[in-house]
This record gives structure tokens, C-alpha cells and sequence, in this order.
């Protein structure tokens, strides 16, 4: 009885799930988005390096089917996050927001939507250069994340 339980369960488990019109979303669909334009205005350091990452990945001036333009405005702030009991400061917070607006040409949609990564790094008790190192450490660690997320967001929109 309870054999004919469990195979009852897994005739229906396997009846619903296999005919649910599930499909996973992948990045499958790189190779039929070509990038026509690149807009940025904010931070140019930060835009330069996302703008690299998304030609590069995302086909730039190739013949594909899905032909987009894709504007970004990036800004970077930098905060206090600790003191001491000296009152000096110990670790900064450092935010990058991208808003980012997307126009596909093909069916002439437009969509957009804001990224927003948020990394910390310390100050060096004596030498200065030791905290810039750490602020273009965590700046490039924020950046990268921040582009391979604009070219998942993009190819996830795109997709539908």
C-alpha cells in the first residue's frame, strides 16, 4: 500500500513538473544581442571600465538579431563608516549607483533599472598610500561586479 503511495506521488510530482513549461533563465542569448551605442555620463573612471566589459561581452557593432543602446549614469560616494576613540576615522563605506536605460531597436522597447553595489575598505594607521591602495582595490572590486550585473540584468530583459 504504501509502495503504490510513493509511486502514485511521483507519477503526479513527475506529471506536473515535466509539463509546466519550466525553462531556466540562462545567458544563452549572448550571442543574438549586439550593443550599437554606449551613452555614459557620471564617473568617468567607472563608466570606462563598464563600458569596456559590456563591448566586450556584449557583441559591440556586430551584425547580431537584437540590436540595443544602452545609456549609463554612474556615481560614486564615499562615507565614514567607523572612528576610533581618537575620533579618527578607521573604515570608509564606498557606494557606485549605475541607473541604467536600455533601448532595444528591434521591437523599439525601452526598459531601464538601477545597480547598486556597496563595498568597504580601512585607512592605514601611517601611510596614506596604503589607504588609496585599499580605495582603488575595493573600487575595482565593486566595478566588476557591478558590469557582470548590468550585462545579466540586460540579457534577462532582453530574453523576454
Amino acid at each position: 500500500m504504501i509502495f503504490k503511495k510513493i509511486n502514485l506521488t511521483v507519477l503526479v510530482l513527475y506529471v506536473f513538473l515535466s509539463s509546466c513549461g519550466f525553462k531556466p533563465l540562462t545567458m544563452s542569448n549572448l550571442d543574438n544581442v549586439s550593443l550599437v551605442k554606449l551613452e555614459t555620463t557620471g564617473n568617468k573612471l567607472i563608466n570606462f571600465k563598464v563600458g569596456n566589459y559590456l563591448k566586450q561581452t556584449l557583441n559591440y557593432n556586430k551584425n547580431n538579431s537584437t540590436k540595443i543602446i544602452v545609456e549609463i549614469n554612474s556615481k560614486k560616494e564615499k562615507d565614514i563608516k567607523e572612528k576610533n576613540d581618537k575620533n579618527e576615522i578607521t573604515k570608509y563605506s564606498l557606494s557606485i549607483t549605475s541607473k541604467v536605460k536600455v533601448k532595444v531597436l528591434d521591437n523599439n522597447t525601452n526598459f531601464s533599472f538601477t545597480v547598486k553595489k556597496i563595498n568597504e575598505y580601512r585607512v592605514h594607521d601611517r601611510k596614506f598610500s596604503y589607504t588609496l591602495r585599499n580605495e582603488k582595490k575595493a573600487t575595482n572590486e565593486i566595478i566588476n561586479i557591478l558590469a557582470k550585473d548590468i550585462v545579466r540584468n540586460v540579457l534577462l530583459k532582453v530574453q523576454w
